[in-house]
């Protein structure tokens, strides 16, 4: 039920001022990780609710942003439980699709321009469990089962609204931090470290969608040099539909499949 983290990243020029510093409370009465978890499920719609659902399709416009230009590419994103995923970004001028990928084992990716960085590729160790966190379709629900640890840190203004800061040590050993508006309990951003560098994914414009609300804008922004958070890339979802995904329409292309069917594969990154 997630919105798709793969969505292409891109350096961009509009800067925007850093979250007002962290404060951790002075009290004990901080709720915990799971008690903010939790209170997100049922924000959400409830376990219920969520669960109703089997599968997704999301669509909408991309926005990518660079020093000296914007572009604006078409996406679908399609989803099934329990770990199937496939996004498409149509490139311009009839350039094809950028394809990426989790079929319930393996993590893939097809980029149709030429060039010996491109064509289908498929990955492995912590890619391989990243992708395919990003494919849990219930992760709200399975959310502190990714993490080591998770603990709940303090309060601080983000994105000029209270949230609870969780900070939280990944399966694979990364710091992930999550952020949880105080007064709604909705997800706000994820705040973590990419090949970016400091990177926060922004959740916002919430809408009820079939008994369950979904961020219909997410926002990536990365650290400049000079300390400025920068717009990278702004995905809008312009429709989200529920319990429509026919399998056909996971499977990867068959440049995918002819590479995952290969007896010796790239060793793992």
């Amino acid at each position: 039920m997630t919105a798709t983290r793969w969505l292409i990243f891109s350096l961009a020029a509009t800067l925007f001022p850093c979250a007002t510093p962290r404060f951790v409370a002075a009290n004990s009465t901080l709720p915990t990780a799971q008690e903010v978890v939790e209170r997100y499920d049922q924000a959400l719609g409830g376990r219920d609710a969520i669960l109703r659902h089997t599968s997704s399709t999301m669509r909408g416009t991309l926005e990518v942003h660079r020093a000296d230009h914007l572009s604006r590419l078409s996406f679908v994103y399609v989803a099934a439980a329990p770990y199937q995923r496939l996004e498409k970004v149509t490139l311009p001028d009839g350039r094809g699709d950028i394809l990426n990928g989790f079929d319930g084992e393996n993590a893939w990716s097809f980029d149709p321009r030429p060039g010996p960085h491109f064509g289908p590729q498929t990955y492995f160790g912590n890619d391989l469990q990243s992708q395919k966190r990003d494919a849990d379709f219930y992760y709200p629900l399975n959310e502190l089962s990714w993490f080591k640890s998770m603990e709940t840190e303090g309060i601080e203004d983000f994105e000029g609204r209270p949230c609870y800061r969780l900070h939280g040590i990944n399966n694979w050993n990364k710091s992930n931090d999550h952020l949880y508006d105080e007064e709604t309990g909705l997800l706000t951003a994820y705040d973590f470290q990419s090949d970016m560098g400091p990177t926060h994914e922004i959740f916002s414009s919430y809408r009820k969608i079939d008994g369950v609300l979904v961020p219909m804008v997410q926002t990536v922004k990365v650290k400049s040099t000079d300390g400025q958070w920068v717009v990278a890339r702004v995905a809008y979802y312009e429709s989200v539909t529920f319990n429509d995904v026919a399998p056909a329409a996971l499977t990867p292309p068959q440049p995918v499949r002819d590479l995952i069917a290969k007896p010796t594969q790239a060793a793992p990154r």
